[in-house]
C-alpha cells in the first residue's frame, strides 16, 4: 500500500518555488565573464559573494546548494516516508557512482569527476569527494563498502578481478539499483512504479545504442536490465539485430510512443548528453502532467528531484560556457532546461 505522501508533496511544491525558470538560467548564460556571474549567482544564494570566481569553485558551490535542498527533502521524509521515496534518494546516488567510476578509469581530475552530481544524505558533497579522490574503481568500491552503502556489495564481484571491468561494474551497478528500486517503488505509489520503468527503460534504450552494432548474442545477457515498462527482455533482442543506430532511434520511438519519453528518440540527436538532456526535460514534462491530474501522488516529490538535478547540469553548463567564452545563445541550446 502507497505511503500517504500530502504533506510532503506540498513541501516539495515548496521547494520547486526556489528553483530557477528557464527564463533566469538564460540570463546567467548572458553573463559576461565569470566574476560577473559571480556576482549573479551571489545575489541568488547560490554562492558566497567571497567565492572565488572559478569554474571550479562554483560548480562546488552549485552542487552544496542542491545537496542542501535534498537534505531537506530527506528530512521530511521521516522514518515513515524514507523508504517510500528511498527510490529517488538512490538514484542520484546511482547516477554519482557511475560518473565516479567512470572518472577513475578514464584518470580524470577528481573534481571533474564530480561534474553534474546531486550529493545527498548517504552521499554528501564531501563523500563524494572522497570518491573521486580514489585512484581506481577497485578503491571507489572499497569506500562504498566501508561507509556500508548499499551499492557497494553488488560491485564486488566486478571489482575484485585483477583488471576491473568499468562495463560490468556499470551493468552491475544499474542492476543492483534496478531491483532495489522495483521492489519499493509500490511503497510510493504508481507514479514511483511508473518512474522507476521510465529509468530503467532508459538504462537499456542507451545500451541498445551502445551494443548494437557489436553482433554478440551475449549482448542482451550481459547488459539488459530487468524492470522497465515498454522495452522488455524480447524487444531488446529485436533491437541487437537492426542494421544501424538510425534504425535503433525508429524502434526506440515506436516502442516508447506510449510511454513518457515518447519524443526522445528523434532523428538529429548525435550525442548520448543531448539524448540524456532530452530524456531529462521528457520526464519533467510527465511529471508535470502528473501532478495535474493526480496531485496527491508521488508525481511533485519525483518532479523536484529530476527539476533539482536538471537545474545542476543547466548551471555546469552556463559556468563552463561563460568560462570559455562561448556565445550565450550556444549556451542556452546546451541548457537542460530550456
Amino acid at each position: 500500500m502507497a505511503r500517504y505522501l500530502g504533506d510532503i508533496n506540498t513541501r516539495a511544491r515548496g521547494l520547486r518555488t526556489h528553483l530557477l525558470p528557464p527564463s533566469e538560467l538564460e540570463r546567467l548564460a548572458r553573463a559576461t565573464s565569470l566574476p560577473a556571474l559571480q556576482r549573479e549567482l551571489s545575489s541568488l544564494g547560490f554562492v558566497r559573494s567571497d567565492a572565488p570566481a572559478t569554474p571550479a569553485s562554483l560548480e562546488k558551490s552549485i552542487r552544496h546548494h542542491a545537496g542542501r535542498q535534498m537534505r531537506v527533502l530527506d528530512r521530511w521524509c521521516g522514518d515513515r516516508r524514507r523508504l517510500a521515496l528511498s527510490v529517488l534518494f538512490e538514484d542520484e546516488d546511482r547516477r554519482s557512482i557511475q560518473s565516479i567510476l567512470r572518472g577513475a578509469e578514464q584518470g580524470v581530475a577528481s573534481e571533474a569527476r564530480m561534474g553534474g552530481l546531486v550529493p545527498t544524505a548517504s552521499l554528501s558533497e564531501r563523500a563524494l569527494f572522497s570518491l573521486a579522490s580514489q585512484p581506481t574503481a577497485a578503491d571507489v568500491v572499497r569506500m562504498l563498502l566501508l561507509w556500508n552503502h548499499p551499492f557497494g556489495p553488488p560491485l564486488v564481484e566486478a571489482a575484485s578481478r585483477a583488471h576491473p571491468s568499468l562495463f560490468e561494474l556499470e551493468v552491475a551497478l544499474q542492476r543492483a539499483f534496478a531491483r532495489r528500486a522495483s521492489s519499493r517503488a509500490l511503497e510510493g505509489g504508481a507514479q514511483m512504479v511508473e518512474y522507476v520503468g521510465q529509468v530503467i527503460d532508459l538504462m537499456n534504450a542507451w545500451s541498445a545504442l551502445l551494443h548494437f552494432a557489436e553482433r554478440d548474442p551475449r549482448i542482451v545477457e550481459l547488459t539488459f536490465v530487468e524492470g522497465g515498462q515498454w522495452l522488455t527482455r524480447r524487444v531488446f533482442e529485436q533491437l541487437m539485430d537492426v542494421a544501424s543506430r538510425e534504425d535503433v532511434e525508429k524502434q526506440l520511438a515506436w516502442e516508447l510512443r506510449s510511454s513518457a519519453l515518447a519524443h526522445v528518440f528523434r532523428p538529429g540527436l548525435d550525442e548520448i548528453a543531448e539524448l540524456e538532456s532530452a530524456a531529462l526535460r521528457a520526464q519533467i514534462a510527465w511529471q508535470n502532467r502528473s501532478m495535474r491530474i493526480d496531485p496527491s501522488s508521488a508525481a511533485p516529490v519525483i518532479g523536484f528531484v529530476i527539476e533539482l538535478r536538471a537545474q545542476v547540469l543547466s548551471m555546469r553548463r552556463i559556468i563552463w560556457g561563460v568560462a570559455l567564452r562561448a556565445p550565450a545563445a550556444l549556451i542556452q541550446g546546451d541548457m537542460v532546461l530550456t
